[in-house]
């Protein structure tokens, strides 16, 4: 009987004790919430932007020579991300002419009136961090002047260069980018005879793009 009473006292302990633990238990259908990992940056769609800069162009002629100036653009373009990897198209057009006169080269003095390129473009999405490459055809106007007349041509030529676009928003990103321009060389014909003039263009760009 001794024996009997500090069993019976333990056996109705753990029966007390099981509803305890059971109350612990989270009900079924209201377990915590797992683990999700943030969205991942979406680089997809189409977008707008403008931009401004920096034009540094080197002229060759009788002489070299250089002009530098600011632009001021726009550009159009669309994004597909595959993963980390992002490539797609670009359209824009920059209009120079806003530095200073232009430098003569051998008599005849030149100026980029405005740059356009359709471009390229492909790079590794680090989340709202974009680096990328580019490369494609670009279209210039270029004038010149032998100091009574004025003429101006528009040729095609090659843009290659490299940027990095952030994210800001979802929807909205800033960029900072490097074009190398290369135009070739242009036949002026001038009274006092002809004129060949060809153009090199760095530019350096900081736009907003904005992404539907």
């Amino acid at each position: 009987m001794n024996r009997f009473v500090p069993l019976a006292g333990l056996g109705l302990s753990a029966l007390l004790a099981i509803p305890a633990v059971a109350a612990d238990r989270p009900v079924r259908g209201q377990e915590w919430p797992a683990y999700s990992a943030p969205r991942p940056y979406n680089w997809n769609g189409i977008y707008v932007g403008a931009h401004t800069g920096g034009a540094f162009d080197r002229f060759q002629g009788a002489g070299k020579k250089s002009r530098n100036e600011i632009l001021l653009g726009g550009q159009l373009g669309y994004n597909l991300q595959m993963g980390g990897f992002v490539t797609g198209v670009e359209a824009d057009i920059s209009m120079n002419g806003l530095g200073k006169g232009a430098k003569r080269t051998g008599g005849t003095s030149a100026d980029m009136r405005y740059v356009s390129t359709l471009k390229a473009r492909a790079g590794i999405a680090f989340d709202r961090v974009l680096v990328y490459g580019l490369g494609g055809v670009a279209y210039g106007s270029l004038k010149a002047s032998d100091g009574l007349v004025s003429k101006e041509k528009s040729k095609i030529g090659y843009v290659v260069g490299a940027g990095a676009e952030y994210g800001i928003t979802d929807n909205l990103s800033a960029k900072l980018e490097y074009n190398y321009v290369s135009l070739g060389k242009q036949n002026f014909q001038f009274a006092s005879g002809r004129a060949r003039v060809g153009v090199n263009e760095h530019l350096v760009k900081a736009g907003l793009n904005y992404r539907f």
